[in-house]
């Protein structure tokens, strides 16, 4: 519904509001009332106001049977059957999916792979949407969205257009993209939001004891702002994580960092595990399904590819690569004039010193 159906909104707010992201009303009805505060033109007693009607107006200020609760989610799928089996689909709309893991066990390899299924048509298991892609890391990869487009039968050209990228370079600017990502959402047509990673530019921002309140509350944020986008437009999220060695009696183990503030702002968690001592031993990775409001928990195995996640260790291309051709010139011999033959000839003639006699 428009921000115009409001009763209690005046012109000005509306145009305020749409500047700042809120484009319509369940936007509005998920918004905080100190967040729109921080609007220039629009009071404290105002912003109250305007949501608490914009709930009215959703339904959200009574309680509701559950039978007459739809749930519209849909499934994104990842490059993997049996990966795809324990998600019951594939990675959800609606919410927040982060897989953790030590480097170089796939997220970044699944991440580049939803680029691609996303833009699918939904019958074949993707969204038929575009990709907005925040990159904090700086591993985006053209040259394996190519190789993971050939994989599923897309042109390489038409499937980079629909990745829409943004290379982040703090903590701040980061932000600054999830909140523009309520917007582009809408203008470019995204059905998935990458954050790949979470944590890497907090991680080294906000270093020591001291800083860990300001760092929780700003990943606070930024959390409850993906997930308000996730649901009020029906996309799938997902945030890569990087972990932490912790020591556990006399063993050590990996776990996500982020704190109680991830593991409960996100409602799929999953590691990524490597195969062996080592993580260029094998190219097998197994997926655990540490938390889900709807999933049990289950283990899956599959592969990194140079074309994505798959059940097998060799992927087959359904369009194979386009070879270069180069246009080659023909080289044609130009023809001498008859007025030169006839010099040529002539002095041809008369270098004979039998003919001048």
């Amino acid at each position: 519904m428009e921000l115009s159906e409001l009763s209690s909104i005046k012109p000005r707010q509306i145009k305020l509001l749409q500047e700042n992201g809120i484009t319509d009303i369940k936007s509005l009805s998920m918004s905080v009332p100190r967040d729109l505060e921080d609007i220039e033109g629009i009071s404290g007693k105002a912003s109250t106001k305007l949501i608490w009607d914009a709930r009215d107006v959703m339904g959200m200020s009574s309680f509701k049977q559950v039978s007459e609760i739809e749930e519209n989610y849909d499934f994104l799928k990842t490059g993997s059957e049996r990966f795809d089996d324990i998600l019951n689909g594939g990675v959800s709309t609606g919410r927040l999916t982060e897989v953790f893991g030590s480097f170089k066990s796939g997220k970044t390899n699944l991440a580049h792979t939803l680029a691609i299924t996303c833009q699918m048509p939904i019958d074949e298991g993707g969204l038929d949407g575009a990709v907005l892609y925040i990159d904090t890391e700086n591993t985006f990869s053209k040259s394996k969205i190519e190789r993971i487009a050939r994989r599923f039968g897309m042109e390489p050209k038409k499937a980079l257009a629909n990745i829409y990228h943004a290379r982040i370079y703090s903590t701040d600017h980061q932000f600054q993209m999830i909140r523009a990502a309520d917007q582009a959402v809408i203008e470019k047509n995204a059905r998935l939001i990458v954050v790949d990673s979470l944590m890497a530019l907090m991680r080294s921002e906000y270093v020591g004891i001291g800083m860990l309140a300001s760092r929780q509350q700003v990943l606070n944020k930024m959390l409850h702002e993906l997930s308000r986008i996730a649901e009020t437009h029906n996309v799938a999220v997902l945030l890569t994580n990087q972990v932490a060695t912790f020591m556990k009696g006399s063993y050590s183990a990996n776990d996500a960092i982020g704190g109680n503030i991830v593991a409960h702002g996100c409602h799929f968690r999953i590691q990524f595990k490597t195969k062996g001592f080592s993580a260029n031993t094998s190219l097998e990775r197994t997926a655990i399904i540490v938390d889900a409001p709807d999933l049990a928990p289950e283990v899956a195995s599959f592969f990194i590819t140079e074309a994505g996640i798959s059940d097998t260790e060799k992927v087959e291309y359904l369009l194979d690569e386009e070879e270069e051709k180069v246009p080659v010139k023909k080289i044609t011999k130009k023809k001498k004039s008859s007025k030169k033959k006839a010099v040529a000839t002539k002095s041809a003639e008369l270098s004979d010193p039998l003919e001048s006699l």
